[in-house]
């Protein structure tokens, strides 16, 4: 996993047109807090990110797809899009309790003891959903990124069974990808190359979740010591290797 956390910012020079597919995808990301124009930009980079997951899962040689299909990854972000806003429902009404209750609450020493208490009883329960949430996420989108079927992320018992399976493997991504967000958000002021880079290095990282999950898959059902994926792991045969599968 280590290797993978460092290939995660390294792979994108070995492409010759990266320069070019960085920048696009730096432009998708500031259009993102405009009314209307971000939800569409949004949706292309969900969908731009599961092609990325795809194509690093099934060992591509340059896994950084173009951006010459806009509409198609439009099309593929969307239920990612409706999968992030359902997952994260729970976390969303907790902040608005949080809120309400802060401003119905005296504005008082007594208020604000009571307030401290509520948020940090609330605090770690949150704190392991949301670590939760990002594991089902993750299996989800990798599910998805084999089979283009926005159930994939829907079928939690199917998702918990697996999480419970591969939870040491669920805990090395997870934590390569907080370390991960950590380093992009300190590249944000070095111009916004932490915004351009976030979908290329977690797109790989999630990409090596699911090749790795799937050795494991496959190496359980022979009754074999998981290992690392080898090029016999992949599902799917390509005939297209510049980052873009063939439909």
């Amino acid at each position: 996993m280590i290797m993978n956390f460092i290939r995660a910012f390294t792979y994108i020079s070995e492409d010759k047109h990266w320069l070019g597919k960085l920048s696009e995808t730096a432009i998708f990301a500031l259009l993102c807090p405009v009314p209307v124009i971000g939800l569409i930009s949004l949706c292309a980079l969900l969908g731009y990110l599961t092609e990325l997951i795809h194509n690093v899962g099934n060992d591509y040689p340059r896994p950084l797809p173009e951006w010459d299909h806009i509409g198609e990854d439009i099309s593929k972000g969307f239920p990612v899009l409706v999968a992030l806003i359902v997952y994260h429902l729970p976390l969303l009404l907790a902040v608005l309790f949080l809120y309400a209750f802060r401003h119905v609450i005296a504005v008082s020493l007594f208020g604000g003891i009571t307030f401290l208490s509520v948020l940090g009883g609330l605090a770690p329960l949150l704190i392991l959903y949301f670590a939760l949430v990002w594991s089902l996420l993750a299996l989800g989108l990798v599910r998805y990124a084999e089979s283009w079927e926005s159930a994939s992320f829907y079928q939690l018992n199917r998702l918990l069974r697996s999480l419970h399976k591969h939870s040491t493997l669920a805990l090395q991504w997870l934590i390569a990808s907080l370390a991960a967000s950590i380093i992009l958000l300190a590249l944000l002021p070095a111009a916004l190359l932490g915004l351009a880079l976030f979908v290329p290095v977690q797109g790989y990282l999630a990409g090596s979740y699911g090749r790795r999950l799937r050795a494991e898959r496959m190496a359980l059902r022979r009754g074999q010591s998981p290992s690392e994926p080898v090029a016999g792991t992949r599902a799917l045969s390509f005939a297209a290797q510049d980052g873009r599968p063939s439909n």
